[in-house]
């Protein structure tokens, strides 16, 4: 087998940078050397070193803003791809997650005439990834509807390798029992990203407040409402609250999810065969998380509330209705276990060495 020096380039959030950490992970294991380019002020300059690989930071801004903004933008964006051409002689392959920090990255490879990857978590194409369309030798998408929005013609759907884990999970009482909930019953699990949501944050404290203790309720309300909401609502032995919880164990042993429509936690989804309600994230480029969550939705594979749409009264109606209907919970689960791919880490391994 031919060992490869490869970069790879992941930034901005999580849905970019934790799929590109599990790859690198497998392929660092079939004996490839990575290291991974990013940003010096975004979360991956952290997160990255601390699962222990080599990491590179660059200065580049986003373009959101005014004209200066675009402006220093576009300047940070083409030192980066000339400091790149410097820092990518001598490697083999290059692969990018996303996000504006891979542009200038992807470009400079494939300058050098790298063999060149880049991922799409989303059912709807981001900016970058879009720009680098032609310019690259694969891209790996991890929906149908990618198929028509790539115009390169090595386009294949293989998934989401942050998947694999999820199909790790095994059920296990312990979870909730050392959450204080009893593993026995109905369990609905809520969580908003690593973050939270304020505006939705508001609507579930009003939604607590309705809710009766037929079924027990895990929150994790994200660093920045969790002691709000503790505060907010009255004490409930069926309600627990935390800033953070374990989301891949708790929903396999739970009984519905109410989240984000974020690409990472949909492939999760579908692992794990979750039965969920989404609610969009509308603050996000391109109403991507609404595009994402209606290609489950239109399987049959998840409910969606909009959150133009959401109110305590109708939230509660919805999922008392599927929380208590055990032929909608199992077709929900049947049919987003469907969309999954058990191989996708395995898959993407051996596409990207074969390239």
């Amino acid at each position: 087998m031919y060992v490869m020096k490869i970069a790879v380039v992941a930034g901005g959030t999580g849905g970019h940078i934790y799929p590109a950490l599990t790859l690198a992970d497998a392929l660092k294991e079939k004996g490839h050397t990575i290291t991974f380019i990013g940003s010096n002020d975004r979360m991956e300059k952290d997160v990255i070193p601390g699962r222990g690989f080599d990491y590179i930071g660059l200065d580049v801004y986003t373009t959101r803003g005014g004209v200066l903004q675009k402006v220093k933008s576009m300047l940070s964006i083409v030192k980066a791809y000339f400091d790149c051409k410097k820092i990518l002689k001598g490697y083999d392959m290059a692969i990018g997650f996303g996000n504006y920090i891979s542009v200038p990255v992807m470009e400079a490879a494939a300058s050098l005439g790298l063999k060149t990857v880049i991922h799409e978590q989303n059912s709807f194409v981001g900016r970058a990834n879009r720009l680098l369309d032609q310019k690259v030798d694969l891209i790996i998408g991890s929906y149908e509807e990618n198929l028509k929005q790539f115009k390169n013609k090595n386009t294949v759907i293989l998934g989401n390798p942050q998947s694999s884990k999820a199909y790790e999970v095994r059920e296990d009482k312990s979870v909730l029992r050392n959450l204080g909930l009893d593993p026995d019953k109905k369990t609905l699990v809520i969580f908003m990203g690593s973050l939270g949501s304020a505006s939705v944050n508001e609507k579930l404290i009003e939604y607590f407040d309705l809710t009766d203790g037929s079924y027990q309720i895990v929150y994790g309300a994200g660093s920045s409402h969790c002691e709000k909401t503790i505060k907010a609502v009255k004490p409930r032995d069926y309600l627990k609250i935390f800033e953070r919880i374990d989301g891949i164990n708790v929903m396999k042993n739970s009984t519905l999810l109410l989240c984000r429509a974020g690409a990472t936690t949909l492939c999760e989804i579908c692992a794990l065969g979750m039965p969920s309600i989404l609610i969009p994230s509308p603050y996000v480029p391109n109403n991507h998380q609404y595009y994402n969550g209606k290609a489950l939705v239109d399987k049959d594979a998840a409910l969606m509330i909009e959150e133009k749409d959401l109110d305590a009264k109708r939230l509660n109606d919805m999922i008392n209705h599927v929380i208590n209907d055990e032929v909608k919970l199992k077709t929900l689960a049947e049919n987003a276990r469907k969309m999954g791919n058990p191989d996708v880490l395995k898959d993407i391994v051996e596409a990207v060495e074969q390239l």
